[in-house]
Parts: structure tokens; C-alpha cells; sequence
């Protein structure tokens, strides 16, 4: 039989070892300038928007984005095809839109007013179609 120390202890290395293995698995990667397109793929994953802007340095010509919304990071390729700049990018990430819908909807619910209203709905309803002729 088992005792009770040696779950315990079965139980908790058990537990280190799920927790190594989901921080060894998690993207933390950065961008710093100088890398290359792999190099940011592979340190941050595949970009959510691949585009091209216009390059800032010249007139006309254009410059290759690679924008991840998850970090909020976007990298800004030069002509070498090497990051040239790191750029924090806002978005509305999952989030904060489910922050901004809350907040719309502790606004708009009034706990005594709300019942109220489809209580007398029917007669609101009425009145207004007596008056609308």
C-alpha cells in the first residue's frame, strides 16, 4: 500500500512536472532588430497580418509588417529583409472587448426598472399605437 507521504510526494513532482512542461510550451518570444523573418516566426510564432507599408526612410518604395495582436507587438522589415524597428501596436484584443461589453451591460440593466418595463409593455405598446394614428 501506498501511504500517504509517498502520494504526497508522487502527487507534487507530478504537479512540477505539468507545470515545467506548460512554461517549456508558452511563446514569450521578443523582437529586437536585426532578425530575420524566420527568426520572428520562430520567436513569436506565425504573424496575424503579414502587409506592406511605405518605407519611411524612402520616397515610394514599400516595406514588409509582420503584426502579431495577441503581444500587441508589430515588426517593421527594412530592405535587407531584416527587422529595422519594433513597434507596440493597440488593439482590441479579446479582452477588452469583453471588458467593454460588461461595462455596456452593467449601464444598461436596471434591476427594478428593467421588470417593470416588460411588465407593462403591453400597455406601453397600446398607448403608443393609439397615439401614432
Amino acid at each position: 500500500m501506498m501511504t500517504l507521504k509517498t502520494f504526497t510526494l508522487r502527487t507534487a513532482l507530478g504537479v512540477l512536472a505539468l507545470f515545467a512542461l506548460a512554461c517549456s510550451t508558452t511563446k514569450s518570444g521578443t523582437l529586437s532588430p536585426g532578425m530575420t523573418t524566420d527568426q520572428t516566426v520562430q520567436a513569436m510564432g506565425q504573424p496575424d497580418l503579414k502587409d506592406n507599408i511605405a518605407d519611411p526612410n524612402h520616397n515610394g518604395a514599400s516595406v514588409l509588417r509582420y503584426v502579431w495582436l495577441d503581444s500587441g507587438k508589430a515588426a517593421v522589415f527594412g530592405s535587407d529583409e531584416r527587422v529595422a524597428s519594433v513597434q507596440d501596436v493597440e488593439t482590441n484584443t479579446k479582452q477588452h472587448v469583453e471588458q467593454q461589453q460588461r461595462s455596456q451591460y452593467t449601464e444598461a440593466f436596471d434591476p427594478i426598472n428593467t421588470p417593470l418595463n416588460y411588465m407593462f409593455f403591453p400597455l406601453k405598446a397600446a398607448a403608443s399605437k393609439g397615439t401614432a394614428k
